[in-house]
Parts: C-alpha cells; sequence; structure tokens
C-alpha cells in the first residue's frame, strides 16, 4: 500500500519534470501519466489476474523508465 501511495505520488511529478520545462506543462503530463498508468494497470490487472496495486506500481515504472529514455533520447538528439 505505501508503495502504490509513493509510486502515484513520485512518478507522475517526475515525468513531468523529465520532458517539459513549464510548471503547468508538467501539472498536464503528470495528471496524464497519473491517470493512464491507473487505467492501464487496472486493465492488466484483471487480465492477468494479478494484485491491482502491484500492476499499477509495475506500469508507472514501466511508465516512467520509458519518460527517462524520452528525456535522453531528446536532449541527445
Amino acid at each position: 500500500m505505501v508503495l502504490l501511495v509513493f509510486s502515484q505520488l513520485i512518478v507522475p511529478a517526475a515525468c513531468g519534470t523529465y520532458l517539459v520545462n513549464s510548471l503547468p506543462a508538467r501539472l498536464a503530463v503528470g495528471w496524464l501519466v497519473a491517470t493512464l498508468a491507473s487505467v492501464g494497470g487496472l486493465y492488466a490487472s484483471y487480465q492477468l489476474d494479478v494484485p491491482t496495486g502491484a500492476a499499477i506500481v509495475c506500469t508507472l515504472g514501466a511508465v516512467l523508465l520509458l519518460a527517462w529514455g524520452g528525456a535522453k533520447f531528446r536532449r541527445a538528439g
């Protein structure tokens, strides 16, 4: 439970920080990431018959890795 709450608080903010510079855009990216990752985690939980919290945390982790990679790619190019 604590990991889920921590992930929901930190990962969307980190994704927003990695991807955009302005505060309103960071908020929009954060809200979008949190919403899509939560829905994706719920869907994965249902389809794979795994615990919901763990599926959401894993989805948020995957999104964070994608955002980090996207930020590295964007800055390198």
